[in-house]
């Protein structure tokens, strides 16, 4: 009887041990770097973030115009959610202490850094309103709106594929690329639209209100590579200083209203520290 009582209580065991790893954490991740005006959300209830405060699975992370979060998950994935803007945190499913079996937000609206951390290549996955992307092993800057999604690459490798499933592959350093309802494609450094469209990427040579982890190094060289003349659509048609100064206040896009200090979605936010990213036509 004993040894029975054993053997089920060491089958116990072992199944949970099995069932807990595959399970969402109560906190996935951290917020490290909170400006005011940054909120998650949740069955319409808003939790005011503050450093320190934990972020999970089914929370909405809103920022205001001047609001900005810095997220570390349990696997060392870094995320920063700039102003104006609203991402979702959908699945967060641990493998192991500090490895995610999978990983999936959804961007949808304004400014974003994402730095990939110890979990497999397949357990990522960024959705945007008009696109998916799949990562590499890799450090980037989004950009995202109703209309469009920018990115700039900065190390590895991504995919990005518009909603209807055409897709283009980065995989250099500063490669740009975006997905709207025109298709899904990389610009060339001879590219006349790259000019404008990297001018949008704040984050890449206005890195002092980041905290160190959140910095890449030499990303505002990816400011210099490309000089062409620039148009105002995506549609058919020596080191610069990282930490310079202080990010301006986030500018609004022409024609909509200024993003509200706790918006359900921005309807078009922009990148901070540089100018409107280009819409679709």
């Amino acid at each position: 009887m004993i040894i029975t009582r054993i053997l089920f209580i060491v089958i116990g065991l072992a199944f949970a041990l099995i069932l807990v790893p595959a399970a969402n954490a109560a906190g996935e991740g951290t917020a490290v770097g909170v400006k005011p005006d940054a909120v998650a959300r949740i069955s319409s209830s808003d939790r005011i973030l503050e450093v320190g405060s934990d972020v999970s699975v089914g929370e909405l992370i809103v920022t205001g115009g001047s609001g900005q979060v810095q997220i570390v998950f349990a696997d060392g994935t870094r995320l920063v959610v700039g102003p104006g803007s609203s991402l979702l945190i959908e699945t967060y499913l641990l493998s192991g202490p500090n490895t995610a079996r999978k990983l999936a937000i959804n961007a949808l609206g304004g400014s974003f850094r994402f730095i990939s951390g110890n979990s497999p290549k397949s357990a990522y996955s960024i959705e945007t309103p008009t696109a998916a992307i799949a990562v590499r092993g890799t450090a980037f800057d989004l950009i995202v709106t109703r209309q469009q999604t920018l990115v700039m690459l900065y190390e590895g490798a991504l995919q990005l594929c518009r909603n209807a499933g055409q897709c283009a592959q980065l995989a250099e350093r500063c490669a740009v690329g975006y997905a709207n309802s025109s298709g899904a494609a990389g610009l060339s450094m001879q590219d006349t639209r790259r000019p404008q469209v990297i001018a949008g990427f704040g984050y890449s040579r206005l890195q002092r209100q980041l905290l160190p982890d959140f910095r890449i190094s030499g990303a505002g060289r990816c400011q210099d590579v490309g000089t062409a003349e620039s148009i105002n659509s995506l549609g058919d048609s020596s080191d610069r200083s990282d930490d310079d100064s202080d990010a301006p206040s986030t500018p609004t896009t022409p024609n909509t209203p200024s993003t509200p200090s706790n918006p359900n979605t921005p309807s078009t936010p922009t990148a901070p520290g540089g100018p409107n990213s280009p819409t679709t036509p």
